[in-house]
């Protein structure tokens, strides 16, 4: 555990560390924006695809139907105010189907007796057979078909105009998914125009699908064709068509989206949104475009992933080269740095000893002429001299520390009493010779002022325990006072005559003291000390 925690501690690690990070965070900045940068080129080159084959869907529905809803009003032109009897009215059915190969069926029905004045009833209808030159021909008027009751036919009557029908899958006709155009012909009856008939044309949807296919720009993208209804035309998926519509799948696919498509197709404009898709889940992009003839819409779909597979397997790629560039680079710092900071490893360990006072430590000589090389000989000088330093501080110790107890061997060996003051004349230091004189112990003194001992003669007058004001203001002064007359008083307050002297001390130029020694003016015999008294304090 340690060894690793001094690994990552160590300064070629922090240095490879630092250069890792900011390397590897420029290198996935610009790599980021340049990835962004080209999936909107990529997805910009997507989107002008799928405008392009939504417009190709468009215009050609819109150029096939144009087409078709045409020729089905030149064939009710032909039909007004023309004498036709029912051979000409199967030939141009027969001739519409011919001249358009996207119509697979065609039916033309007359109103009572517009035909004939004898004929009740009268329509036919042709549609494709399996063999191409052949038709199968029904009697509209047949009691099975009742064409008069027929929605179709009744809305274009009672409407007389075109009408588009929704996809329906013509069970019992044709037995294919169609769509109708239906339009009115006119006859001329005390002039006012009236609907004579209507003529019909069958669309297959499989054509739709061919156009859709041919459109396609990618392997992903398909086309949704839907009507005014939002009925489904058009999907990639056949079980959806005239089944479905755009709200049903919408809600079916949980993509509201494709109702909001809807919605602008009916108010005739024309986009592009993008959208979550589900089952699977993807990213798709849709462009829509409503037609110009029969209110449809056109959608085309495309998934984003399909156009930016080679732009993400590149940014696996990249990913992988800016991992292996950042290990590489790791590599190369932790071993030059380690190479060229190698020499302080040693330094540093040799600076913990020398931090631990121990200046016996070894600095290997330095290996490079270099910063690191001039490093290691100034710790070595530096070694050298803190050792040869410390030398002189521990002999200097040493001869204070005799000087001290010599100076306190002299005092107590001098006979004279001795009495150490601070700066306010209060005693921090006795000699035994008071001890013996006064036959007071060291407590009774220590720490006591002088004046409550020893009294001036010349202040004879002053109370007892008053200040040593002639002290005081030679210790102002910083002058020494010699033979004066003074009494020390004892234990028992019998009182002594000596004289005083007294030196002052300094520490920086600063009286921090002074030193009062007492000599006795008559030898008087001391009282010897009790068993019981305090020893003398060094």
């Amino acid at each position: 555990m340690n060894a690793r925690v001094s690994f990552f501690r160590s300064l070629p690690v922090r240095l490879a560390g630092t250069l890792l990070i900011v390397c590897g965070l420029t290198l996935i900045i610009f790599t980021e924006i340049n990835r962004r940068a080209v999936e909107h080129l990529l997805l910009d080159q997507a989107e002008v695809q799928a405008i392009a084959a939504t417009t190709a869907v468009v215009d050609g529905l819109d150029a096939v139907v144009g087409s078709i809803e045409r020729i089905t009003h030149f064939a009710a032109l032909e039909l007004e105010d023309l004498m036709v009897t029912a051979s000409d009215v199967e030939k141009i059915a027969r001739h519409l189907i011919i001249d358009t190969v996207q119509i697979f069926g065609c039916s033309i029905a007359f109103e009572p007796r517009v035909l004939t004045p004898a004929t009740e009833h009268f329509g036919v209808s042709l549609h494709r057979s399996n063999v191409a030159t052949r038709f199968v021909t029904r009697d509209l008027a047949a009691p099975d078909q009742s064409y008069w009751t027929r929605d179709w036919y009744r809305e274009v009557i009672d409407k007389g105009q075109t009408i588009w029908s929704e996809p329906f899958f013509d069970q019992g006709g044709t037995d294919r998914n169609v769509i109708r155009v239906s339009m009115p012909f006119f006859r001329t009856v005390n002039d006012d125009r009236v609907p004579a008939g209507v003529v019909s044309a069958l669309i297959e949807l499989d054509w739709l699908r061919r156009l859709a296919n041919v459109n396609e720009f990618s392997d992903t993208s398909y086309t949704i064709i839907f009507s005014r209804s939002g009925r489904l035309i058009i999907h990639p998926k056949p079980n959806y068509i005239i089944a479905e519509t755009i709200e049903t799948l919408a809600e079916k696919n949980n993509t509201p989206e494709l109702a909001a498509i809807r919605q602008n197709v009916l108010a005739k404009r024309q986009g592009a949104l993008s959208f979550l898709e589900s089952l699977p889940t993807r990213r798709v992009h849709a462009n829509y475009k409503p037609t110009k003839i029969g209110g449809w819409g056109v959608i085309v779909v495309y998934d984003e992933a399909e156009f930016l597979k080679n732009q993400r397997a590149f940014r696996s790629i990249t990913a992988l080269f800016i991992s292996g560039l950042l290990v590489t680079l790791g590599t190369i710092v932790i071993l030059v740095t380690r190479f060229a900071l190698r020499p302080l490893g040693p330094l540093a360990v040799a600076a913990d000893s020398i931090a631990r006072q121990n200046l016996d430590c070894e600095i290997a000589p330095a290996p490079r002429d270099d910063e690191i090389g001039h490093l290691t000989l100034a710790f070595r000088t530096m070694r050298d001299a803190l050792k040869a330093q410390n030398l002189e501080r521990r002999w200097a110790s040493q001869a204070l520390e005799h000087q001290l107890r010599y100076n306190q061997l002299i005092i107590d060996s001098i006979t004279e009493m001795v009495f150490v003051l601070t700066k306010a004349l209060h005693i921090s230091r006795i000699n035994p010779a008071v001890l013996q004189t006064t036959a007071l112990s060291d407590l009774e003194i220590i720490r006591k002022p002088l004046s409550q001992f020893v009294r001036l003669n010349a202040e004879r007058d002053a109370p007892p325990g008053a200040s040593l004001a002639l002290l005081l203001d030679a210790l102002k002064e910083s002058r020494g006072l010699e033979n004066l007359p003074a009494t020390l008083t004892q234990k028992k307050g019998q009182p002594i005559p000596v004289i005083l002297a007294m030196v002052p001390f300094k520490d920086a130029g600063r009286v921090v003291g002074c030193v009062v020694t007492l000599r006795l003016v008559s030898p008087t015999p001391i009282p010897a000390q009790p068993s019981d008294a305090v020893p003398v304090t060094k």
